[in-house]
């Protein structure tokens, strides 16, 4: 069988945005133990996303950073299993003490973010899409406030109430929402702690550091094509794979 897609994935400008994964660690990379920030992901006990959380727990692991992955049960499908992130973090921000920061399974730690965090002075904090400026939930900061409890009951309570619609976009029209009302305290994050590993937009800010870069595990569902001669690989897929070949052979040697 011939694979076509590979040979066109990666144009000048999208390897502009591909970031080298670092090979050597120095004490300035590493978490403190002073942050006190707890960092918290989940996924379905399945091969494809148990893989995620072994390259996650990897990249945690040579920065000293603490990670506490929850293994849960299929919701029923995809989006049920991504929409089930406003349920697990209204049930962790009610359970744990201290700041707290959600990442995606899928993401990989180039330095400790958790220093940066812990001095902000807000209760809820997260990236913006460069290209459109939604909101990202990939990387979510929260802080141990009452207000952020809040925050995450209400985005619980309004993912049941809107059940066709993404969770991202509930959490994003409850932010904006906010704007007029200021009752929660919003900060925004530089795009390096929700680094898509392969969005040209990224470019449009200037960063010092890479520290969160999500590698989007959705593509590897349904991702060719196939005839009984070819497999047509999607392009973006082709990216993800070539990429987490080059940090798998940095975190797996």
């Amino acid at each position: 069988m011939i694979r076509i897609g590979r040979k066109r994935a990666w144009s000048s400008n999208l390897k502009q945005v591909k970031v080298p994964f670092p090979v050597v660690i120095t004490k300035a990379m590493e978490a403190t133990p002073e942050s006190q920030v707890t960092v918290v992901a989940y996924h379905t006990n399945d091969e494809l996303y148990s893989n995620e959380a072994k390259r996650l727990y990897a990249s945690a692991l040579r920065l000293n950073i603490p990670v506490r992955i929850t293994v849960i049960e299929s919701q029923g499908n995809w989006i049920k299993n991504t929409s089930f992130k406003s349920d697990f973090l209204q049930k962790i921000r009610h359970e744990l003490r201290g700041p707290i920061l959600y990442v995606d399974v899928d993401a990989v730690f180039h330095r400790s973010p958790l220093e940066y965090l812990s001095a902000l002075d807000c209760d809820i904090a997260f990236c913006r899409d460069l290209q459109d400026g939604h909101l990202m939930s990939g990387t979510l900061f929260l802080q141990d406030t009452t207000l952020a409890i809040e925050l995450m009951d209400e985005w619980s309570k309004q993912c049941k109430l809107r059940p066709d619609v993404w969770d991202q976009k509930v959490l994003q029209d409850i932010i904006d929402n906010n704007i007029n009302q200021q009752k929660y305290h919003i900060q925004e994050l530089p795009i390096s702690f929700c680094w898509i590993f392969d969005r040209e937009s990224n470019l449009k800010q200037s960063v010092e550091y890479i520290y969160i870069e999500h590698l989007q595990a959705s593509r590897s569902a349904g991702n060719e094509l196939k005839t009984k001669w070819f497999n047509i690989r999607k392009k973006k897929v082709q990216r993800r794979i070539d990429r987490i070949s080059e940090v798998e052979n940095v975190l797996f040697p």
